[in-house]
């Protein structure tokens, strides 16, 4: 008897909590990613954001095989980099300027 009655409970719980875990409307993860947006996100992961914008900024305006700097940006000649960028020598916007002066500072200490 005893047996019987610890099957059903057993089978009873087994039947309520699998379609209640399938149907994702569990309690668990507490709801911090929105639409894949962290809304506790730090200021390093906004530098994060920013240093590879200006990364990919420099790859694309800067360092490209038909661009001035095709050889590369080294910390000898990074300076003159940040001086022409500063001064609107390469196609950026207001926004991809200030992320390749970031990125540059970061890495060239420029």
């Amino acid at each position: 008897m005893k047996r019987m009655i610890v099957s059903v409970v057993l089978a009873a719980t087994a039947a309520v909590a699998t379609p209640a875990l399938a149907s994702g409307s569990g309690s668990g993860g507490g709801g911090a990613a929105v639409g894949g947006f962290n809304r506790f996100e730090s200021v390093l992961d906004e530098q994060q954001r920013l240093e590879q914008r200006g990364r990919s900024q420099v790859k694309k305006r800067i360092t490209c095989t038909a661009c001035e700097y095709k050889d590369g940006i080294t910390r000898q000649n990074a300076g003159a980099v940040a001086q022409a960028v500063r001064g609107g020598s390469f196609e950026l916007t207001k926004k991809d300027r200030e992320a390749v002066l970031f990125f540059l500072k970061q890495r060239y200490g420029v």
